[in-house]
């Protein structure tokens, strides 16, 4: 099978969809051959992988770099790469076009592209926008350009059970579609907890509004035994707000920021800790049904003792009392009393840690492609027609 994957925008290592992205695309071409249509050099893609994921390239996977032109008066003309994306995948007739940018599959629907479209959900962009408070003219919008997407799309990979039932509900998609979550690097993530210094509890990921920091710093004040390391960094003002919180609540003495650091060397600084937190908050749709975290994978491949909330989206991944504590989400109190349970008791912080590193095992990338691939295979039968 001859696989397509594009993406219109250049690499951000400060994001971390491009863990996902790079990693899936790696480990998909190790199966069949892939080419990536992106803006961005090979030599960039390569250097990316090496240094901030530690991996190399399979011989798979064909880079091939589109013209761009980004940022020009704050603005991203994605015309010139469109253009050149249609004209790319003529030439290469593949047998599936996975895309996951709703912007690149909305624009392969409207202009009816004939290589039969996977596409691969990570939210719905009505309600996100809706989260984050925009226009409904503008919600309105996503909403239709979402609806173009799944009136045109042969498969839909889901990262949540809760997102695909979504879909199918919100926009009638019945066709093939396939639960396919998050990974982890199970070479560069392995089993490295060693049983907690009782304090210190692991904060991994990017400082946006959704990930839960506002009511960890809340349960933190009520916890005063406890430390909080967060490992991870955002835009400067996000950070620049999460300091002044930080000091405004008097934790400066018992919050470490480490800013952000390679996927290599994020074991090096949760090894030690009494365990690893999840706060998703309840309230949006994205943490609360949709989200399926790479740090949660991470986590569980490092054999961490894992607290975290009681949402939908946790729920399809982790099991109360065996490969974590769940808390009620929202509530601090609650995770307070949580984060203090594991990291004082020894027994239960390591039937945790076990159970997890067993479970994070079965959720390689290698896994994740195997499942892709399948996924491509539905959408492209006679019978998906």
């Amino acid at each position: 099978m001859r696989v397509v994957f594009a993406h219109h925008e250049p690499i951000d290592a400060g994001r971390a969809r491009w863990v996902a992205i790079v990693r899936s695309l790696a480990a998909v071409a190790e199966l069949t051959p892939v080419t990536w249509f992106t803006p961005d050099s090979p030599g960039r893609v390569r250097e990316y992988a090496a240094r901030h994921l530690a991996l190399q390239l399979p011989a798979g996977l064909t880079i091939a770099t589109l013209p761009s032109i980004h940022k020009r008066m704050g603005l991203t003309l994605n015309s010139v790469f469109f253009r050149a994306f249609r004209k790319g995948v003529a030439q290469a007739r593949p047998d599936a076009l996975w895309l996951r940018s709703d912007k690149l599959a909305a624009h392969a629907a409207h202009r009816r592209m004939k290589a039969p479209l996977v596409y691969e959900a990570h939210l719905v962009g009505e309600l996100w926008a809706r989260d984050r408070g925009v226009s409904e003219r503008k919600a309105a919008r996503l909403h239709e350009l979402e609806r173009d997407i799944y009136g045109h799309a042969s498969g839909v990979a889901a990262i949540t059970q809760g997102l695909l039932d979504e879909i199918r509900t919100r926009f009638g998609y019945t066709g093939p579609g396939e639960v396919i979550p998050s990974a982890v690097d199970t070479n560069l993530f392995k089993p490295v907890w060693q049983g907690g210094d009782g304090r210190t509890v692991a904060w991994v990921g990017t400082l946006q509004f959704w990930k839960g920091l506002a009511l960890l710093l809340e349960a933190l004040e009520l916890a005063p035994g406890l430390r909080l390391k967060i490992v991870g960094g955002g835009k400067p003002e996000d950070e620049q707000r999460l300091r002044a919180e930080i000091e405004r609540r008097g934790l400066g003495q018992r919050v470490e920021l480490t800013g952000r650091v390679a996927q290599a060397d994020i074991p090096l600084h949760v090894k030690t800790c009494a365990c690893a937190v999840h706060p998703l908050p309840p309230e949006h749709s994205i943490s609360a049904r949709f989200t399926s975290p790479l740090k949660l994978f991470e986590y569980m491949a490092m054999g961490l003792p894992i607290v975290a909330a009681d949402v939908p989206s946790a729920r399809e991944v982790l099991r109360d009392g065996q490969t974590a504590r769940l808390y009620q989400a929202g509530d601090a109190r609650a995770l307070t009393a949580a984060l203090t349970e594991v990291a004082s008791n020894g027994a239960l912080a390591s039937r945790l840690s076990a159970n997890a590193a067993a479970e994070g095992a079965r959720h390689g990338y290698g896994q994740r492609a195997a499942r892709l691939l399948a996924l491509f295979g539905q959408a492209t039968s006679p019978s998906a027609g």
